[in-house]
């Protein structure tokens, strides 16, 4: 038991409470007057910035920071058209605590659980954080990018044309779009979360490339599945768009399991 808590109770160095406080800080600063989170949301980033500090380190930070700056650099691709379609996020792009948590919280229970992860296979913690938020960076992509195609199609019925926008509906933009977002998780992965750089604190993830072939296909596969959740029970009214995002995440977490124990 003593073990146990010891691995969900950090002991973090002073500096470490320092440095990570200010840069989480600015974080939230930051993203509140440039409107890529609105203010609670902000908040809200910044504290769970700083836990993943606390509980990682500043490697796996910067990796969560790396799928925000993407994130909002797609939301504001052709944000005008976007926003004459009604297609846009928040009132200047901003997005809100729902879609924080949505994204955020299956990465922040990872991180608050890697001692115990890795306890059972070293790395395994490192995996699913990499997985986790390649899913949720693949589907972000989709939806961003892939809103402005002219002609998707149904994912559930491939000859059928829906409006942009309509949940469900994927075409060849936004998927070219989830393989890029996934893609630049999973370098991202590889260089932040991975030995490569260093073997100290949750780095036990062997380095190569087959982590960032993994966190590609895991990666696009979760959009897809993003995507068959909106043709389905959201078009349904049974979960909203913040629901699909966790559940989706949430499948590949589960499924990356079994992938991780056969490739490592």
């Amino acid at each position: 038991m003593s073990d146990v808590l010891t691995s969900l109770i950090p002991q973090p160095e002073g500096i470490t409470l320092v440095l990570g406080s200010s840069l989480c800080l600015l974080l939230g600063i930051f993203s509140y007057f440039r409107k890529v989170l609105d203010l609670k949301a902000s908040i809200l980033a910044s504290a769970l910035g700083f836990m993943i500090i606390i509980y990682s380190d500043f490697f796996w930070f910067f990796l969560l920071l790396l799928f925000l700056a993407a994130s909002y650099i797609v939301t504001m691709w052709r944000y005008s058209a976007k926003d004459r379609k009604g297609l846009s996020q928040g009132q200047l792009g901003e997005r809100g605590v729902r879609n924080v948590l949505s994204n955020g919280a299956i990465p922040f229970v990872i991180v608050l659980t890697s001692g115990l992860l890795d306890e059972i296979s070293a790395g395994l913690a490192g995996f699913l954080f990499i997985i986790s938020i390649a899913i949720a960076t693949s589907d972000t992509f989709a939806s961003e990018i892939g809103i402005v195609a002219r002609k998707p199609r149904m994912i559930t019925s491939p000859k059928t044309i829906v409006k942009p926008g309509v949940d469900g509906g994927v075409s060849l933009l936004g998927n070219t779009a989830a393989f890029l977002g996934a893609l630049i998780i999973g370098i991202g992965g590889y260089f932040l979360v991975t030995d490569r750089l260093t073997t100290i604190g949750p780095h036990g993830l062997e380095a190569g490339v087959l982590v960032v072939m993994v966190a590609v296909v895991v990666g696009w596969f979760g959009c897809q599945f993003d995507s068959l959740l909106g043709a389905t029970l959201q078009r349904k009214g049974l979960v909203s768009n913040d629901m699909v995002n966790f559940l989706t995440i949430l499948v590949g977490m589960v499924f990356s399991l079994p992938l991780y124990f056969l490739l490592y």
